[in-house]
């Protein structure tokens, strides 16, 4: 037998993680909610192991706060995944340091986190003393995997984030699983499904192309990880500066020298240097009188290198905005999608540049969720990171698929 309980991430999206309790002990994920900085119920103190599925904050945000605690066990993940995870984590206290925020923990922790940590690859069993962890590509983000335990005769799977629709970036997830007791599904977008990428692409292609021939500035605003790089090998096709700035840059880095963790790898290491670098603030005035992309963080508008352009470039009608990821509530980018206006750092004015909002999630959609769970057919599926679990498991279950979605803090046994 084999117990599941929701720390976070259930009925919601944010701060995922999740106890897996039988012979022994595991814990996926101890994310945070990156908003408002919610975090989930804290784990027993006796752990056999952690697994972070990748290295977004709201999947391990809060992960070196368990070696704060006291945990002295190893945590997992792919090796993109490790170092990705120290890049947002330092960055995570600068933030915070920044805005007066109390940290959950000190650069000490992370370090504490980094030497227990243990890089596995993709179908590279980790074996414990009664049980066995794999990692399959969950085709998110750079270094993204399911998890699937095997234990107790029952067999786990985890996804983490995924996409099952191949990118310019990743290639599409594996789901070439069978024999699964009970499916952990991610449920962010079951509602409905994306664009069609191919469509978004000629329409980003020819907005830029008709943006710098008008000696304009396109601004885009991407995350870190997975839509700056995938939006960079699409602009670096074309005739176009390209400029880089931000955390952005040192996340491409990093994923250049991993090249297992992307698509294409020769394709991202040659458009990331047809990419100029900005790497100081002086640059930043110097960039805006040449026509071209700035491709820089943060993806919803609350800080980083964006706010500097959209303060000098929000009166020029031949610029434009592109933002090509979810714009959480109350974050600079929701304002300004829900009310037009740009409200940040004292500045609340209406935006003359063309402002798009576009979305290439790196999420599964509806239909990926559904053509999943009928091709692997697991025995019982929970629904979790997302707020309309309830509702799909229900019409999951009307399918001939038993599914669940369970509150935090419930015990779900298997």
């Amino acid at each position: 037998m084999v117990t599941i309980t929701g720390l976070g991430g259930f009925r919601e999206v944010g701060r995922s993680a999740i106890l897996v309790e039988g012979s022994q002990r595991f814990l996926l994920d101890y994310g945070l909610s990156v908003q408002d900085l919610d975090v989930p119920a804290k784990p027993p103190a006796q752990l056999d192991g952690v697994f972070m599925s990748h290295a977004h904050l709201d999947h391990c945000g809060i992960a070196p706060e368990l070696y704060k605690r006291g945990y002295a066990g190893k945590t997992y993940g792919t090796p993109a995944t490790f170092e990705l995870m120290r890049l947002m984590l330092d960055d995570e206290l600068k933030v915070h340091d920044k805005r007066a925020i109390q940290p959950f923990f000190s650069p000490h922790d992370i370090d504490t986190l980094e030497r227990h940590s243990q890089a596995a690859g993709f179908k590279k069993p980790i074996h414990f003393r009664q049980a066995t962890a794999t990692f399959t590509d969950a085709g998110h983000v750079p270094g993204s995997a399911a998890t699937l335990i095997e234990m107790d005769g029952k067999r786990i799977l985890y996804t983490g984030d995924i996409n099952f629709t191949e990118t310019e970036l990743m290639h599409r997830a594996d789901d070439n699983l069978k024999d699964i007791d009970l499916l952990i599904c991610e449920s962010t977008y079951t509602k409905g499904d994306h664009p069609d990428r191919k469509v978004l692409r000629e329409e980003l292609v020819n907005h830029v192309l008709d943006v710098v021939h008008n000696n304009g500035i396109v601004l885009m605003p991407c995350f870190s990880i997975g839509r700056t790089q995938e939006l960079l090998q699409i602009v670096a096709d074309l005739d176009v500066p390209i400029l880089l700035d931000g955390m952005g840059m040192k996340a491409t880095s990093i994923i250049t020298n991993h090249p297992e963790a992307v698509k294409d790898p020769k394709r991202l290491r040659k458009a990331f240097g047809k990419a100029r670098k900005v790497r100081n603030p002086q640059e930043r005035f110097k960039v805006l009188g040449t026509p071209g992309v700035i491709i820089t963080t943060a993806g919803m508008l609350n800080g980083g290198p964006i706010t500097h352009y959209i303060k000098r470039l929000h009166k020029r009608e031949n610029c434009s905005l592109y933002i090509s990821g979810y714009q959480v509530e109350g974050t600079v980018g929701r304002t300004l999608m829900d009310t037009g206006r740009y409200v940040n750092e004292g500045l609340d004015v209406k935006p003359l540049l063309d402002v798009r909002f576009r979305d290439w999630s790196a999420h599964a959609g509806r239909t990926g969720i559904l053509n999943f769970v009928r091709k692997v057919r697991p025995k019982k599926t929970i629904f979790c990171h997302g707020s309309w679990t309830q509702e799909f498991a229900r019409e999951v279950t009307d399918l001939g698929f038993p599914a669940f979605a369970p509150a935090n803090g419930d015990r779900f046994t298997v």
